[in-house]
C-alpha cells in the first residue's frame, strides 16, 4: 500500500469494494472495437493507457472523477476568463442545509435539491435582475461529525454594471429565508486573479491536490472527509464503518449530476461533454503497443503500474 492515497491505488480498491459496478472494468478492459493497449506518452513525461475502456463515473471512480474534473475545470476557467475580460464579473456562493447524524445521505440531498428549487425560482431575478448570465453549480459531498454534508457551490456570471456587495447579501439572506435562519449562504465575489483557482475549487478535490478558496488560492480546510478520502481510510483500517459509507455514498449518487450549467452558459461558452475525444492519440505520443494477451498478462501479474513507471523514466 503507498504512503499516500493516489487514484490507481485507489481504484483498485474501488473495483474490488464494487465489482458488479461498471467502474470494475475502467481500465481494464479494452475499449469497444480497439485490438490492444496504446502506451503513450503525455506532455508533462508520464505514461498512461490508452484504448482502454472508461467508465466516466464522476462520484464512484477515482480516476474519471480527476480526469473529469481537470477537462471541467479547464471549461470553466476558459469561459470566466472570457467573461471576466469582457468587462463582467463573478460570485462564487457555497449553499448548504440543515442535517443531523443519522440522516441517510438520499434525505439530505433531496433536502438539499428541493432547498435549491425553491430558492433559484426568484432569486436570480429579485438579487440580480436583468446583470443575471447565468450560473455552474457543482455538487460536493462530504462526511464528518454531524453526518452526510452535501452542499452546492455556485458560480454567478453577472453582466457589467452591478455593484456587487449588496448583491452577495440579498443572496444569502435569500438562502436563510428559503432554508433556515442558520443556514446562511456564503457568497463571495471572484478576483480577478482567482479565476484559475475558482474552476478547480468547484471540480476537484483533495486527491487531486486543487482545492482554493474564492479570492485567495489558499488551501481549503474541508467540513468532513470526501469519497476518496473515506476510501482511503478504509484502505488503512479496514473500517466496516467506512466500507458501509462507500456503499451508501456510491448507491445515493448513482445518477446524480456532479456539475449543473445554465443553458445560456452552454450556448454562449464551449461546455462540451468532459468525456469525448477521451481516446483520441497522436502518433507522436506513442511509446508502446501491447495486444490483448500481452495486457492480460500484464494485469493478471499485477505489473501494469511498474510497467508506467518504468516507460515514464525512459
Amino acid at each position: 500500500m503507498p504512503d499516500a492515497p493516489c487514484p490507481s491505488y485507489l481504484h483498485r480498491l474501488a473495483r474490488a469494494l464494487m465489482p458488479r459496478e461498471r467502474l470494475a472494468l475502467c481500465g481494464v478492459a479494452l475499449r469497444y472495437g480497439a485490438s490492444g493497449v496504446v502506451v503513450r506518452r503525455l506532455p508533462d513525461g508520464r505514461a498512461v493507457y490508452g484504448g482502454l475502456y472508461r467508465c466516466g463515473d464522476f462520484w464512484r471512480c477515482p480516476s474519471c472523477r480527476i480526469t473529469l474534473g481537470v477537462r471541467r475545470a479547464r471549461q470553466i476557467e476558459a469561459a470566466l476568463r472570457a467573461h471576466v475580460d469582457a468587462g463582467g464579473s463573478a460570485l462564487l456562493a457555497t449553499y448548504t442545509v440543515p442535517h443531523t447524524r443519522d440522516e441517510a445521505l438520499p434525505v439530505v440531498l433531496a433536502r438539499l435539491a428541493d432547498t435549491w428549487r425553491r430558492y433559484a425560482r426568484h432569486a436570480w431575478r429579485d438579487a440580480v435582475g436583468a446583470c443575471y448570465v447565468g450560473n455552474v453549480r457543482a455538487l460536493e459531498v462530504t462526511h464528518g461529525v454531524n453526518g452526510w454534508h452535501p452542499h452546492y457551490h455556485a458560480l454567478i456570471f453577472v453582466s457589467p454594471g452591478l455593484y456587487l456587495t449588496p448583491v452577495c447579501v440579498a443572496l444569502a439572506e435569500r438562502w436563510s429565508q428559503v432554508a433556515g435562519a442558520d443556514w446562511r449562504a456564503d457568497v463571495r465575489q471572484v478576483a480577478r486573479d482567482g479565476v484559475a483557482a475558482v474552476a478547480r475549487y468547484l471540480t476537484t478535490d483533495g486527491i487531486a491536490g486543487a482545492a482554493f478558496e474564492t479570492a485567495n488560492p489558499a488551501s481549503k480546510i474541508p467540513a468532513g472527509r470526501s469519497y476518496v478520502q473515506i476510501l482511503w481510510d478504509y484502505a488503512r483500517y479496514r473500517s466496516s464503518v467506512d466500507a458501509a459509507l462507500v456503499y451508501e455514498y456510491a448507491a445515493a449518487l448513482h445518477g446524480v449530476h456532479h456539475l449543473t450549467i445554465s443553458p445560456r452558459l452552454r450556448r454562449l461558452y464551449d461546455f462540451t461533454d468532459p468525456a469525448s475525444g477521451w481516446d483520441e492519440i497522436a502518433d507522436e505520443d506513442v511509446i508502446a503497443l501491447l495486444d490483448s494477451e500481452q495486457w492480460l498478462s500484464i494485469l493478471n501479474a499485477g505489473e501494469d503500474r511498474n510497467l508506467l513507471d518504468d516507460l515514464s523514466r525512459m
